[in-house]
Protein backbone atom coordinates (compact mmCIF):
# COMPACT_ATOMS: atom_id res chain seq x y z
CA UNK A 1 0.00 0.00 0.00
CA UNK A 2 1.56 3.11 -1.05
CA UNK A 3 2.36 4.95 2.04
CA UNK A 4 1.29 8.27 0.47
CA UNK A 5 -2.15 7.51 0.30
CA UNK A 6 -4.09 9.37 2.28
CA UNK A 7 -5.88 8.21 5.52
CA UNK A 8 -9.66 7.87 5.20
CA UNK A 9 -10.90 11.12 7.01
CA UNK A 10 -13.67 10.57 9.88
CA UNK A 11 -16.98 11.43 9.03
CA UNK A 12 -18.02 14.78 10.09
CA UNK A 13 -20.34 14.08 12.91
CA UNK A 14 -23.91 15.76 11.35
CA UNK A 15 -26.00 15.00 14.61
CA UNK A 16 -25.48 15.47 18.32
CA UNK A 17 -24.06 17.92 20.84
CA UNK A 18 -22.05 20.19 20.68
CA UNK A 19 -19.16 18.53 21.86
CA UNK A 20 -19.40 15.47 20.24
CA UNK A 21 -19.63 17.58 16.81
CA UNK A 22 -16.32 19.40 17.65
CA UNK A 23 -14.59 16.30 18.68
CA UNK A 24 -16.00 14.31 15.09
CA UNK A 25 -17.41 11.52 17.04
CA UNK A 26 -20.49 9.68 17.46
CA UNK A 27 -22.84 11.24 19.62
CA UNK A 28 -25.76 8.79 21.47
CA UNK A 29 -27.72 11.91 21.78
CA UNK A 30 -28.39 11.10 26.04
CA UNK A 31 -31.30 13.93 26.97
CA UNK A 32 -30.34 16.57 28.63
CA UNK A 33 -26.46 15.34 28.23
CA UNK A 34 -25.07 12.61 26.25
CA UNK A 35 -23.05 9.29 28.05
CA UNK A 36 -20.26 9.87 25.84
CA UNK A 37 -19.28 13.35 27.49
CA UNK A 38 -20.62 12.40 30.78
CA UNK A 39 -18.64 9.10 31.15
CA UNK A 40 -15.43 10.82 30.28
CA UNK A 41 -15.85 13.76 31.94
CA UNK A 42 -16.83 16.31 29.97
CA UNK A 43 -19.39 18.89 29.48
CA UNK A 44 -22.10 18.20 26.75
CA UNK A 45 -22.68 21.35 25.15
CA UNK A 46 -26.40 20.58 24.56
CA UNK A 47 -28.13 20.12 21.17
CA UNK A 48 -28.63 24.00 20.30
CA UNK A 49 -31.90 24.42 21.99
CA UNK A 50 -30.23 24.57 25.09
CA UNK A 51 -26.91 24.59 24.47
CA UNK A 52 -25.07 23.42 27.54
CA UNK A 53 -26.35 20.09 29.26
CA UNK A 54 -22.94 20.09 31.80
CA UNK A 55 -22.18 17.10 34.50
CA UNK A 56 -24.85 18.15 36.51
CA UNK A 57 -27.34 16.65 34.34
CA UNK A 58 -24.69 13.30 34.48
CA UNK A 59 -24.58 13.14 37.98
CA UNK A 60 -28.14 13.23 38.11
CA UNK A 61 -28.99 10.77 35.90
CA UNK A 62 -26.01 8.84 35.17
CA UNK A 63 -28.03 5.65 33.53
CA UNK A 64 -30.97 7.08 32.75
CA UNK A 65 -30.99 9.82 30.21
CA UNK A 66 -33.29 9.18 27.37
CA UNK A 67 -31.64 8.15 23.86
CA UNK A 68 -32.41 9.53 20.75
CA UNK A 69 -34.91 6.73 20.30
CA UNK A 70 -36.92 8.18 23.22
CA UNK A 71 -36.99 11.70 22.94
CA UNK A 72 -37.04 13.35 18.83
CA UNK A 73 -34.75 16.59 18.67
CA UNK A 74 -36.26 17.88 15.64
CA UNK A 75 -37.37 21.38 14.93
CA UNK A 76 -40.70 21.67 15.21
CA UNK A 77 -42.26 24.25 13.17
CA UNK A 78 -46.03 24.30 14.30
CA UNK A 79 -48.61 21.89 15.80
CA UNK A 80 -49.31 19.20 16.33
CA UNK A 81 -46.15 18.57 17.94
CA UNK A 82 -44.58 14.84 19.70
CA UNK A 83 -46.14 14.02 22.98
CA UNK A 84 -43.55 14.91 25.69
CA UNK A 85 -41.32 11.41 26.79
CA UNK A 86 -42.61 13.19 30.18
CA UNK A 87 -46.48 13.21 29.97
CA UNK A 88 -47.47 10.37 31.77
CA UNK A 89 -51.29 9.14 32.13
CA UNK A 90 -54.52 10.09 29.96
CA UNK A 91 -55.09 12.83 31.63
CA UNK A 92 -51.92 14.76 31.12
CA UNK A 93 -51.98 13.61 27.62
CA UNK A 94 -55.27 15.36 27.47
CA UNK A 95 -54.14 18.77 28.29
CA UNK A 96 -50.90 18.66 26.30
CA UNK A 97 -53.11 17.48 23.91
CA UNK A 98 -54.98 20.82 24.29
CA UNK A 99 -52.09 22.48 24.69
CA UNK A 100 -50.83 21.69 21.10
CA UNK A 101 -53.89 21.82 19.05
CA UNK A 102 -56.05 24.62 21.07
CA UNK A 103 -53.37 27.35 23.27
CA UNK A 104 -50.61 27.29 21.05
CA UNK A 105 -52.36 28.55 17.94
CA UNK A 106 -54.74 30.79 19.67
CA UNK A 107 -52.66 32.78 22.28
CA UNK A 108 -49.97 34.31 20.89
CA UNK A 109 -52.08 36.66 19.07
CA UNK A 110 -50.29 38.60 16.49
CA UNK A 111 -46.70 38.26 16.91
CA UNK A 112 -45.76 34.42 16.35
CA UNK A 113 -42.08 34.22 17.63
CA UNK A 114 -40.00 31.00 17.85
CA UNK A 115 -40.77 31.00 21.38
CA UNK A 116 -43.62 30.00 20.57
CA UNK A 117 -43.16 27.65 17.49
CA UNK A 118 -40.50 26.16 18.89
CA UNK A 119 -38.83 26.36 21.95
CA UNK A 120 -42.12 25.90 24.28
CA UNK A 121 -42.36 22.42 22.76
CA UNK A 122 -38.82 21.46 22.97
CA UNK A 123 -38.17 22.44 25.78
CA UNK A 124 -41.21 20.45 27.04
CA UNK A 125 -39.67 17.38 26.36
CA UNK A 126 -36.81 17.30 28.22
CA UNK A 127 -37.33 19.79 31.49
CA UNK A 128 -40.49 18.59 34.49
CA UNK A 129 -40.42 22.21 35.14
CA UNK A 130 -41.44 23.49 31.71
CA UNK A 131 -43.70 20.73 31.14
CA UNK A 132 -45.87 20.97 33.96
CA UNK A 133 -46.07 25.27 33.74
CA UNK A 134 -47.19 23.98 29.99
CA UNK A 135 -49.97 22.30 31.40
CA UNK A 136 -51.37 24.61 33.90
CA UNK A 137 -51.19 26.99 31.22
CA UNK A 138 -53.62 24.60 29.61
CA UNK A 139 -56.27 23.75 31.92
CA UNK A 140 -56.71 27.45 32.80
CA UNK A 141 -57.34 27.61 29.41
CA UNK A 142 -59.29 24.76 28.78
CA UNK A 143 -61.41 25.95 31.40
CA UNK A 144 -61.89 29.56 30.32
CA UNK A 145 -63.24 27.46 26.93
CA UNK A 146 -65.38 25.00 28.43
CA UNK A 147 -66.79 27.25 31.11
CA UNK A 148 -65.25 24.91 33.58
CA UNK A 149 -62.51 27.29 35.38
CA UNK A 150 -63.40 26.39 39.03
CA UNK A 151 -62.93 22.31 38.36
CA UNK A 152 -59.50 23.22 36.18
CA UNK A 153 -57.85 25.52 38.70
CA UNK A 154 -57.40 22.99 41.16
CA UNK A 155 -55.62 21.01 38.19
CA UNK A 156 -54.12 24.50 37.04
CA UNK A 157 -52.90 24.47 41.22
CA UNK A 158 -51.52 21.31 40.64
CA UNK A 159 -49.23 21.26 37.96
CA UNK A 160 -47.79 25.00 39.44
CA UNK A 161 -46.63 23.18 42.31
CA UNK A 162 -45.07 20.50 40.09
CA UNK A 163 -43.05 22.85 37.97
CA UNK A 164 -42.03 25.37 40.52
CA UNK A 165 -40.52 21.77 42.63
CA UNK A 166 -38.99 20.78 39.50
CA UNK A 167 -37.35 24.41 39.29
CA UNK A 168 -35.71 24.10 43.03
CA UNK A 169 -32.06 21.89 41.53
CA UNK A 170 -32.20 24.56 38.82
CA UNK A 171 -32.13 27.56 40.95
CA UNK A 172 -29.20 26.00 42.92
CA UNK A 173 -27.15 25.48 40.12
CA UNK A 174 -27.29 28.88 38.29
CA UNK A 175 -25.43 28.16 34.80
CA UNK A 176 -27.01 29.21 31.64
CA UNK A 177 -28.87 25.93 30.44
CA UNK A 178 -30.69 26.23 34.17
CA UNK A 179 -31.46 29.77 33.72
CA UNK A 180 -32.93 28.84 30.35
CA UNK A 181 -34.89 26.59 31.92
CA UNK A 182 -35.93 29.12 34.92
CA UNK A 183 -36.75 31.93 32.12
CA UNK A 184 -38.88 30.09 29.89
CA UNK A 185 -41.12 28.79 32.88
CA UNK A 186 -41.33 32.07 34.56
CA UNK A 187 -42.42 33.24 30.85
CA UNK A 188 -45.20 30.46 31.00
CA UNK A 189 -46.05 31.38 34.61
CA UNK A 190 -46.67 34.94 33.64
CA UNK A 191 -49.26 34.09 31.14
CA UNK A 192 -50.69 31.47 33.49
CA UNK A 193 -51.60 34.75 36.04
CA UNK A 194 -52.56 36.32 33.46
CA UNK A 195 -55.50 34.29 32.04
CA UNK A 196 -56.19 33.68 35.98
CA UNK A 197 -56.21 37.33 36.24
CA UNK A 198 -53.76 37.70 39.03
CA UNK A 199 -52.02 40.42 37.67
CA UNK A 200 -49.74 41.37 40.62
CA UNK A 201 -48.91 38.41 40.75
CA UNK A 202 -48.22 37.63 37.03
CA UNK A 203 -45.85 40.87 36.84
CA UNK A 204 -43.83 39.68 39.97
CA UNK A 205 -42.49 37.05 37.51
CA UNK A 206 -42.06 39.33 34.92
CA UNK A 207 -39.97 41.23 37.82
CA UNK A 208 -37.99 37.93 38.77
CA UNK A 209 -37.11 36.89 35.32
CA UNK A 210 -35.88 40.07 34.16
CA UNK A 211 -33.54 40.12 37.43
CA UNK A 212 -32.40 36.30 36.16
CA UNK A 213 -31.71 37.95 32.81
CA UNK A 214 -29.70 40.57 34.47
CA UNK A 215 -27.51 38.15 36.28
CA UNK A 216 -26.46 36.09 33.42
CA UNK A 217 -25.51 39.45 31.00
CA UNK A 218 -28.39 39.65 28.88
CA UNK A 219 -28.87 43.28 30.23
CA UNK A 220 -26.62 45.77 29.81
CA UNK A 221 -26.45 49.76 30.20
CA UNK A 222 -26.42 51.83 26.57
CA UNK A 223 -24.39 54.66 25.85
CA UNK A 224 -27.84 56.73 26.87
CA UNK A 225 -28.60 54.78 29.90
CA UNK A 226 -30.72 52.74 28.61
CA UNK A 227 -30.88 49.05 30.19
CA UNK A 228 -31.30 47.10 27.29
CA UNK A 229 -31.54 43.29 25.89
CA UNK A 230 -28.36 42.22 23.81
CA UNK A 231 -28.60 40.14 20.67
CA UNK A 232 -27.49 36.44 21.37
CA UNK A 233 -25.49 34.12 18.72
CA UNK A 234 -28.11 31.27 19.86
CA UNK A 235 -31.61 31.59 18.90
CA UNK A 236 -32.90 29.95 22.36
CA UNK A 237 -31.92 33.30 23.88
CA UNK A 238 -33.14 35.35 21.35
CA UNK A 239 -36.85 33.46 21.36
CA UNK A 240 -36.93 34.11 25.37
CA UNK A 241 -35.46 37.92 25.20
CA UNK A 242 -38.42 38.18 22.32
CA UNK A 243 -41.02 36.78 24.99
CA UNK A 244 -39.70 39.45 27.78
CA UNK A 245 -39.79 42.34 25.46
CA UNK A 246 -43.34 42.20 24.29
CA UNK A 247 -44.39 41.50 28.14
CA UNK A 248 -42.44 44.42 29.13
CA UNK A 249 -44.31 46.46 26.06
CA UNK A 250 -47.74 45.69 28.17
CA UNK A 251 -46.52 46.72 30.96
CA UNK A 252 -44.97 49.98 29.93
CA UNK A 253 -48.51 51.10 27.75
CA UNK A 254 -50.29 50.03 30.89
CA UNK A 255 -48.04 53.01 33.14
CA UNK A 256 -47.76 55.24 30.15
CA UNK A 257 -49.54 58.17 31.24
CA UNK A 258 -47.76 58.30 34.59
CA UNK A 259 -44.47 58.65 35.95
CA UNK A 260 -43.40 54.99 37.76
CA UNK A 261 -40.45 53.44 39.48
CA UNK A 262 -37.85 51.20 37.79
CA UNK A 263 -38.34 47.63 37.22
CA UNK A 264 -34.78 46.17 37.96
CA UNK A 265 -32.29 48.42 39.78
CA UNK A 266 -28.55 49.10 38.44
CA UNK A 267 -27.58 51.07 41.25
CA UNK A 268 -27.98 53.95 43.34
CA UNK A 269 -29.46 57.09 41.57
CA UNK A 270 -29.40 54.93 38.21
CA UNK A 271 -33.12 54.40 36.87
CA UNK A 272 -34.26 53.50 33.64
CA UNK A 273 -37.81 53.01 32.00
CA UNK A 274 -37.67 50.90 29.54
CA UNK A 275 -35.74 47.51 27.81
CA UNK A 276 -34.34 48.51 24.45
CA UNK A 277 -34.18 45.68 22.00
CA UNK A 278 -30.86 45.23 20.39
CA UNK A 279 -31.09 45.86 16.64
CA UNK A 280 -29.61 47.43 13.74
CA UNK A 281 -28.11 50.95 13.58
CA UNK A 282 -29.38 51.36 9.81
CA UNK A 283 -32.52 49.09 9.22
CA UNK A 284 -33.21 47.94 6.05
CA UNK A 285 -35.27 49.72 3.59
CA UNK A 286 -38.60 47.07 3.66
CA UNK A 287 -39.91 44.58 5.73
CA UNK A 288 -39.12 40.83 5.55
CA UNK A 289 -41.86 39.90 8.11
CA UNK A 290 -44.35 40.79 9.39
CA UNK A 291 -42.52 40.10 12.37
CA UNK A 292 -40.12 42.28 11.37
CA UNK A 293 -42.35 45.02 11.06
CA UNK A 294 -43.15 44.39 14.83
CA UNK A 295 -39.83 44.49 15.92
CA UNK A 296 -38.94 48.22 14.40
CA UNK A 297 -42.25 49.15 15.79
CA UNK A 298 -41.45 47.50 19.21
CA UNK A 299 -37.82 49.09 19.25
CA UNK A 300 -39.72 52.97 18.16
CA UNK A 301 -41.94 52.52 21.19
CA UNK A 302 -39.28 51.17 23.19
CA UNK A 303 -37.61 54.96 22.69
CA UNK A 304 -40.58 56.79 23.23
CA UNK A 305 -40.86 55.33 26.41
CA UNK A 306 -37.44 56.64 26.98
CA UNK A 307 -37.98 59.70 25.85
CA UNK A 308 -40.84 60.45 27.50
CA UNK A 309 -39.15 58.89 30.73
CA UNK A 310 -35.86 61.44 30.49
CA UNK A 311 -38.75 64.75 29.80
CA UNK A 312 -40.40 63.62 33.14
CA UNK A 313 -37.14 63.96 35.00
CA UNK A 314 -36.22 67.31 33.05
CA UNK A 315 -39.68 69.01 33.24
CA UNK A 316 -41.22 70.75 35.87
CA UNK A 317 -45.07 70.88 35.50
CA UNK A 318 -44.40 74.97 34.17
CA UNK A 319 -41.43 73.86 32.23
CA UNK A 320 -42.17 74.33 28.21
CA UNK A 321 -40.61 71.37 25.90
CA UNK A 322 -38.39 73.89 24.28
CA UNK A 323 -36.65 74.52 27.47
CA UNK A 324 -35.72 71.38 27.73
CA UNK A 325 -32.33 69.73 26.93
CA UNK A 326 -31.90 69.80 22.83
CA UNK A 327 -30.61 66.29 22.76
CA UNK A 328 -34.29 65.53 23.90
CA UNK A 329 -35.80 67.92 20.90
CA UNK A 330 -33.52 66.42 18.48
CA UNK A 331 -34.46 62.65 19.87
CA UNK A 332 -37.94 63.55 19.18
CA UNK A 333 -37.41 64.37 15.44
CA UNK A 334 -35.35 61.28 15.11
CA UNK A 335 -38.02 58.91 16.37
CA UNK A 336 -40.54 60.74 14.39
CA UNK A 337 -38.64 60.70 11.19
CA UNK A 338 -38.13 56.68 11.78
CA UNK A 339 -41.69 56.50 11.91
CA UNK A 340 -42.45 58.06 8.63
CA UNK A 341 -39.83 55.57 7.22
CA UNK A 342 -42.01 52.99 8.55
CA UNK A 343 -45.18 53.81 7.71
CA UNK A 344 -43.81 54.35 4.26
CA UNK A 345 -41.92 50.29 4.51
CA UNK A 346 -45.78 49.51 5.79
CA UNK A 347 -47.11 50.60 2.76
CA UNK A 348 -45.00 48.84 0.51
CA UNK A 349 -45.81 45.76 2.20
CA UNK A 350 -49.21 46.37 1.98
CA UNK A 351 -48.66 45.35 -1.58
CA UNK A 352 -47.71 41.63 -0.56
CA UNK A 353 -50.22 38.68 -0.81
CA UNK A 354 -51.50 37.96 2.67
CA UNK A 355 -54.20 35.52 4.37
CA UNK A 356 -56.74 36.55 6.36
CA UNK A 357 -54.54 36.21 9.85
CA UNK A 358 -52.18 38.36 8.15
CA UNK A 359 -54.51 40.88 6.75
CA UNK A 360 -55.86 41.48 10.37
CA UNK A 361 -52.28 41.89 11.78
CA UNK A 362 -51.19 44.40 8.82
CA UNK A 363 -54.13 46.01 10.72
CA UNK A 364 -52.90 46.16 14.00
CA UNK A 365 -49.44 47.32 12.53
CA UNK A 366 -51.10 50.07 11.37
CA UNK A 367 -53.24 50.86 14.43
CA UNK A 368 -50.10 51.18 16.78
CA UNK A 369 -48.28 52.93 14.72
CA UNK A 370 -51.17 55.77 14.48
CA UNK A 371 -50.82 55.52 18.72
CA UNK A 372 -46.89 55.71 18.14
CA UNK A 373 -47.28 59.07 16.24
CA UNK A 374 -49.38 60.29 18.93
CA UNK A 375 -47.00 59.68 21.36
CA UNK A 376 -44.05 60.76 19.94
CA UNK A 377 -45.49 64.22 18.86
CA UNK A 378 -46.33 64.32 23.10
CA UNK A 379 -44.21 63.08 24.84
CA UNK A 380 -41.92 65.79 26.02
CA UNK A 381 -44.92 67.74 27.48
CA UNK A 382 -45.84 65.08 30.20
CA UNK A 383 -47.47 67.47 31.94
CA UNK A 384 -49.61 69.39 29.46
CA UNK A 385 -52.97 67.59 28.72
CA UNK A 386 -54.24 70.65 26.13
CA UNK A 387 -50.96 69.31 23.97
CA UNK A 388 -53.28 66.05 23.23
CA UNK A 389 -55.96 68.61 21.51
CA UNK A 390 -53.92 68.89 18.21
CA UNK A 391 -53.70 65.14 18.05
CA UNK A 392 -57.47 64.95 17.23
CA UNK A 393 -57.50 64.08 13.86
CA UNK A 394 -54.95 61.28 14.48
CA UNK A 395 -57.16 60.06 17.22
CA UNK A 396 -60.08 59.80 14.44
CA UNK A 397 -58.11 58.24 11.96
CA UNK A 398 -57.26 55.90 14.69
CA UNK A 399 -61.03 54.72 15.93
CA UNK A 400 -61.72 54.22 11.94
CA UNK A 401 -58.70 51.63 12.23
CA UNK A 402 -59.96 50.33 15.11
CA UNK A 403 -63.40 49.49 13.06
CA UNK A 404 -61.95 47.78 11.15
CA UNK A 405 -60.60 45.33 12.84
CA UNK A 406 -63.71 45.36 15.42
CA UNK A 407 -67.70 44.81 14.66
CA UNK A 408 -67.96 48.03 13.72
CA UNK A 409 -71.08 49.54 12.92
CA UNK A 410 -74.31 49.66 13.76
CA UNK A 411 -73.11 49.96 17.13
CA UNK A 412 -73.80 47.09 19.25
CA UNK A 413 -75.35 47.47 22.64
CA UNK A 414 -72.28 47.01 25.39
CA UNK A 415 -72.16 43.66 27.25
CA UNK A 416 -73.20 43.99 30.55
CA UNK A 417 -70.12 42.50 32.17
CA UNK A 418 -68.25 43.81 34.86
CA UNK A 419 -64.77 44.13 35.78
CA UNK A 420 -62.87 40.90 38.20
CA UNK A 421 -65.48 38.45 36.09
CA UNK A 422 -64.69 35.95 33.67
CA UNK A 423 -63.16 37.11 30.65
CA UNK A 424 -64.11 35.61 26.92
CA UNK A 425 -61.15 32.41 26.87
CA UNK A 426 -62.46 32.16 23.12
CA UNK A 427 -61.03 35.62 21.87
CA UNK A 428 -58.38 35.75 25.07
CA UNK A 429 -54.52 36.31 23.26
CA UNK A 430 -51.61 37.16 26.08
CA UNK A 431 -49.82 39.79 23.04
CA UNK A 432 -51.22 43.54 22.91
CA UNK A 433 -54.26 43.69 20.68
CA UNK A 434 -56.77 46.13 20.15
CA UNK A 435 -57.08 47.43 23.96
CA UNK A 436 -53.94 49.55 24.63
CA UNK A 437 -54.75 51.94 21.45
CA UNK A 438 -58.70 52.34 22.62
CA UNK A 439 -57.79 53.09 26.34
CA UNK A 440 -55.10 54.97 25.30
CA UNK A 441 -57.76 56.75 22.98
CA UNK A 442 -60.56 57.20 25.83
CA UNK A 443 -58.30 58.63 28.51
CA UNK A 444 -55.90 61.43 26.34
CA UNK A 445 -59.00 62.62 23.87
CA UNK A 446 -61.06 65.11 25.12
CA UNK A 447 -63.13 65.28 21.90
CA UNK A 448 -66.37 63.79 23.83
CA UNK A 449 -67.75 61.61 20.62
CA UNK A 450 -64.52 60.20 19.92
CA UNK A 451 -63.87 59.20 23.58
CA UNK A 452 -67.36 57.69 23.43
CA UNK A 453 -66.62 56.22 20.43
CA UNK A 454 -63.39 54.34 22.09
CA UNK A 455 -65.21 53.44 25.38
CA UNK A 456 -67.92 51.71 22.82
CA UNK A 457 -65.78 50.12 21.02
CA UNK A 458 -63.69 48.50 24.80
CA UNK A 459 -67.47 47.42 25.38
CA UNK A 460 -68.23 45.13 22.74
CA UNK A 461 -66.05 42.56 23.61
CA UNK A 462 -65.03 40.90 26.96
CA UNK A 463 -62.06 39.13 25.99
CA UNK A 464 -58.40 39.60 28.01
CA UNK A 465 -55.40 40.67 26.15
CA UNK A 466 -52.21 39.54 28.53
CA UNK A 467 -52.06 42.22 31.14
CA UNK A 468 -55.36 43.92 29.43
CA UNK A 469 -59.27 43.02 29.27
CA UNK A 470 -62.01 45.15 27.74
CA UNK A 471 -64.04 45.15 30.16
CA UNK A 472 -62.06 46.48 33.19
CA UNK A 473 -60.59 48.92 30.30
CA UNK A 474 -63.69 50.38 29.57
CA UNK A 475 -64.99 50.34 32.79
CA UNK A 476 -62.26 52.49 33.58
CA UNK A 477 -62.18 54.64 30.83
CA UNK A 478 -65.77 55.42 30.76
CA UNK A 479 -65.08 56.31 34.85
CA UNK A 480 -62.68 58.99 33.90
CA UNK A 481 -64.99 60.56 31.23
CA UNK A 482 -67.41 60.84 33.98
CA UNK A 483 -65.10 62.45 36.74
CA UNK A 484 -63.56 64.90 33.86
CA UNK A 485 -66.59 66.04 32.14
CA UNK A 486 -68.76 66.22 35.06
CA UNK A 487 -70.52 69.72 35.02
CA UNK A 488 -68.60 70.81 31.96
CA UNK A 489 -71.63 70.00 29.74
CA UNK A 490 -75.03 70.80 31.95
CA UNK A 491 -77.35 72.67 30.05
CA UNK A 492 -75.38 71.58 26.68
CA UNK A 493 -77.61 69.55 24.23
CA UNK A 494 -75.00 66.55 23.36
CA UNK A 495 -77.66 63.92 22.53
CA UNK A 496 -77.96 60.38 24.14
CA UNK A 497 -75.40 57.83 23.17
CA UNK A 498 -76.48 56.19 19.84
CA UNK A 499 -76.91 60.00 18.04
CA UNK A 500 -73.38 60.79 19.21
CA UNK A 501 -72.19 57.21 17.94
CA UNK A 502 -74.66 57.73 14.52
CA UNK A 503 -73.77 61.01 13.98
CA UNK A 504 -71.19 62.39 10.46
CA UNK A 505 -67.76 63.32 11.44
CA UNK A 506 -68.31 66.97 11.94
CA UNK A 507 -70.96 66.72 14.54
CA UNK A 508 -67.65 65.58 16.32
CA UNK A 509 -66.37 69.77 16.95
CA UNK A 510 -70.03 70.92 17.81
CA UNK A 511 -69.19 70.04 21.30
CA UNK A 512 -66.69 72.56 23.06
CA UNK A 513 -63.19 70.35 24.08
CA UNK A 514 -62.88 69.99 28.00
CA UNK A 515 -60.93 73.33 29.21
CA UNK A 516 -57.45 72.14 31.39
CA UNK A 517 -58.57 72.58 34.96
CA UNK A 518 -61.30 69.68 34.17
CA UNK A 519 -58.39 67.24 32.79
CA UNK A 520 -56.64 64.91 34.78
CA UNK A 521 -52.67 64.86 35.04
CA UNK A 522 -50.72 61.93 35.39
CA UNK A 523 -53.60 59.45 35.68
CA UNK A 524 -52.90 55.96 37.46
CA UNK A 525 -54.83 52.91 37.65
CA UNK A 526 -54.07 50.72 39.92
CA UNK A 527 -54.97 46.67 39.63
CA UNK A 528 -55.15 45.47 43.37
CA UNK A 529 -55.16 42.08 44.51
CA UNK A 530 -54.71 38.25 42.52
CA UNK A 531 -57.43 37.71 41.81
CA UNK A 532 -58.15 41.73 41.48
CA UNK A 533 -60.61 43.02 43.86
CA UNK A 534 -60.02 46.23 43.39
CA UNK A 535 -59.51 48.91 40.95
CA UNK A 536 -57.64 52.28 42.11
CA UNK A 537 -57.97 55.61 39.85
CA UNK A 538 -55.25 58.09 41.48
CA UNK A 539 -54.02 61.55 39.54
CA UNK A 540 -52.17 64.43 40.85
CA UNK A 541 -54.23 67.75 41.14
CA UNK A 542 -56.00 69.23 38.47
CA UNK A 543 -54.35 72.26 37.09
CA UNK A 544 -54.36 74.91 40.04
CA UNK A 545 -54.89 72.03 42.71
CA UNK A 546 -51.31 71.40 43.68
CA UNK A 547 -49.29 68.41 42.19
CA UNK A 548 -49.74 65.97 45.36
CA UNK A 549 -51.06 62.18 43.94
CA UNK A 550 -54.29 61.82 45.01
CA UNK A 551 -56.91 59.00 45.03
CA UNK A 552 -59.97 59.50 42.85
CA UNK A 553 -62.18 56.88 43.00
CA UNK A 554 -62.29 53.32 43.83
CA UNK A 555 -64.06 50.26 42.47
CA UNK A 556 -64.93 47.32 44.61
CA UNK A 557 -64.93 44.02 42.64
CA UNK A 558 -67.17 42.47 44.86
CA UNK A 559 -69.87 45.06 44.79
CA UNK A 560 -69.66 46.01 41.62
CA UNK A 561 -69.35 49.93 42.00
CA UNK A 562 -67.42 52.57 42.14
CA UNK A 563 -67.00 54.89 45.00
CA UNK A 564 -65.53 58.58 44.46
CA UNK A 565 -63.55 60.00 46.65
CA UNK A 566 -64.58 63.34 48.37
CA UNK A 567 -64.02 66.68 46.22
CA UNK A 568 -64.76 64.23 42.95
Amino acid sequence: MDSRTPRPSKAKAKSGCRTCKIRKVKCDEGRPACQRCVSTGRVCDGYGIWGGGGNYYGNRQPQNAPSSKDCSSSIITRPPAPFSVLVTGTEDTSYFEWFTHRTAPKLPGSFISGFWTTLLFQASLNEPAILHAVLALSAVHKGGITNSADDQEQITLQHYVKAIKHLRPHFELKDRASSRVALITCVVFVYVEFLRGHLKTAQLHLLSGLKVLQQMGVLSTGDDGVLGFQASRESTDDWIISAFSRLHLQVELFKYTYQHPRLVSQGPGRDYLILQTSGPEHPARGFSSINDAWHQLERLLNQIFHLNHQARQHAAPTIEALQLPPTLLESQVYIQMELTQWHHKHESFSNKARSADEEKVYRILQFYHTMATIMAATCLRPHDELVFDVQTPLFRLLLQQATRLGPGFPWPKPLLSLPGHSVNMTSTIIDVGWIPPLYYTAIKCRVHPLRLRAIRLLEQTSHREGLWDCITAACVTRKIMEVEERGFYDGMVIGDEAEILSGLDGRDFELPILPEEHRLRELEVSLEGSPMDKILVFCRGRKGEGDERVLVSEYDVSLGRWRDEDGW
